[in-house]
């Protein structure tokens, strides 16, 4: 008896699963794939200190939402952590002809702090992350995944530290 009542149990569970994903199904999505995308917000500068030479200077934080499946946090990141993504997936991707990493937008040494460059960034980092988010072969790169915190390879209580609400 209880054989099949546990039997019943995972069956339960096996169709409530199903039912969440079918979710997904009707977005274009097939079994088994994960619905990410991500939103930029308004970027903003910060004052601390330069990691090299101690002295106080400033940067630029680019505030973003992921939406995973049914999940959703608030993220921020510096072009600079952009830019390590980028040089890691190429090194990851490069021989690899079925993978099209999408274009990064081009650094720039002086004038990081302009209003135009920043906006400029924003958008060119927005269109970025979308085309990675929608790619399904890259969106499986665990360095991606780590880079937005997807729950499957970060705590899920990470993402309870930082909210835009706060500022």
């Amino acid at each position: 008896m209880s054989a099949i009542i546990g039997s019943a149990g995972a069956h339960a569970r096996e169709k409530e699963e199903s039912l969440e994903r079918g979710k997904y199904r009707s977005k274009g999505l097939k079994e088994g794939e994960d619905d990410v995308r991500v939103f930029f917000r308004e970027p903003h500068n910060v004052r601390g200190r330069d990691r090299l030479l101690c002295f106080v200077g400033e940067h630029t934080r680019y505030p973003f939402c992921v939406v995973y499946n049914d999940d959703k946090w608030n993220m921020e990141k510096r072009f600079s952590e952009f830019a390590e993504l980028d040089k890691q997936l190429d090194e990851i991707y490069k021989g690899d002809s079925k993978v099209q990493l999408p274009e990064f937008p081009p650094k720039k040494m002086f004038g990081s702090l302009s209003p135009a460059l920043i906006v400029e960034r924003k958008e060119g980092l927005e269109q970025y992350m979308k085309a990675l988010a929608k790619d399904p072969e890259i969106l499986k790169c665990r360095v991606l995944r780590e880079f937005i915190e997807t729950p499957d390879v970060c705590s899920p209580d990470q993402h309870k530290e930082f909210d835009f609400g706060r500022r």
